[in-house]
C-alpha cells in the first residue's frame, strides 16, 4: 500500500551554515571569520557587519560578498551602499520573476553558501600562517644554519666596557 505525494518545490540542495534566526525574523549567518551576514526577508536586504574590527580588510570582505551576490543575480548592484550600522554594507535582494519556482531568500542563502566556500581556503591559509608564526615565536627551532647555539649566562653586548652602562641608565650594574 503506497501513497503518491507530489511536491511543488522539491529541495534541490542542502547547505549547512552557522545561522540563527532573530526575534524579528532576520537570518544571521556567522560562518565568515571577519563579517556577520544578515538577511532581512521583510526588507529584502543583505547586510554585512564587521565581526571584531574595522579596516580595509573587513571592507574588502564586505565588498567581495556584495559584489559576488550582484554578479550572481541575487542583489541589485545599484543598491549596494553603506548601511545604517557603522562600518556595514548592504544591498537589496532582487524580486523573483517566478516566486512559485524560485524563493529569493532561499536563493540568497544558497549563493551565500557558495561565497563562503570560495572564501574558506584563503582564511584557512591565514589561520595556518598565524598558528605557525605563533609556534615559531613560542617554540623556536634550537639550531641555525651554523649549528646548535649553546646557552650562556649572558649574550649580547659587553657591559664590562667602561662607561657603556651609564649611557643607558644602568648605574652600578655588575653583570
Amino acid at each position: 500500500m503506497g501513497f503518491n505525494v507530489t511536491v511543488e518545490n522539491p529541495v534541490d540542495a542542502v547547505i549547512r551554515l552557522k545561522a540563527r534566526k532573530t526575534l524579528d525574523g532576520n537570518i544571521l549567518i556567522l560562518d565568515h571569520p571577519e563579517i556577520d551576514i544578515v538577511i532581512s526577508p521583510k526588507e529584502s536586504k543583505v547586510l554585512a557587519i564587521s565581526k571584531h574590527q574595522y579596516g580595509d580588510h573587513v571592507y574588502a570582505a564586505q565588498s567581495r560578498l556584495l559584489e559576488y551576490l550582484a554578479k550572481h543575480g541575487v542583489i541589485s548592484g545599484a543598491t549596494i551602499r553603506g548601511g545604517n550600522i557603522f562600518g556595514s554594507l548592504e544591498g537589496v535582494i532582487l524580486e523573483s520573476a517566478d516566486p512559485k519556482k524560485v524563493d529569493p531568500i532561499q536563493m540568497t542563502l544558497y549563493t551565500l553558501a557558495h561565497f563562503l566556500l570560495e572564501e574558506k581556503p584563503y582564511y584557512d591559509v591565514v589561520r595556518q600562517y598565524e598558528k605557525d608564526f605563533e609556534k615559531e615565536l613560542l617554540d623556536p627551532h634550537p639550531s641555525t644554519e651554523l649549528g646548535k647555539i649553546p646557552h650562556d649566562k649572558r649574550k649580547g653586548v659587553d657591559l664590562t666596557y667602561p662607561g657603556y652602562a651609564t649611557n643607558y641608565g644602568l648605574y652600578g650594574y655588575n653583570g
